[in-house]
């Protein structure tokens, strides 16, 4: 059974909250809460995860990984290959 990504949640006063993997990623009000819930009704299975994915989008954030590199797969400062390793030493308290 593959695991799914997004699920939303209806709260009592109308608002609709779509969860990524756990985590808060939208919240919808008013009509783009009604449209989105059509949406989900009208779709099957796998397509209501469509569905959720393509309502989140990505509102210009970057998925930044843990490792210091960002989506282009560089360092976060350029390439990284400006500046070789440097052997610090702690000064004496003294």
């Amino acid at each position: 059974m593959a695991t799914e990504a997004y699920r939303y949640a209806t709260r009592t006063n109308g608002e609709v909250v779509i969860f990524h993997h756990g985590k808060l990623a939208k919240m919808l009000r008013d009509e783009p809460a009604q449209a989105f819930l059509k949406a989900i009704k009208d779709a099957k299975g796998a397509d209501a995860q469509a569905v959720m994915e393509a309502t989140v989008g990505n509102d210009g954030q970057v998925a930044w990984s843990t490792s210091g590199t960002g989506p282009s797969g560089k360092g976060l400062h350029s390439d990284s290959a400006a500046h070789g390793h440097k052997e610090f030493r702690r000064k004496s308290g003294g």
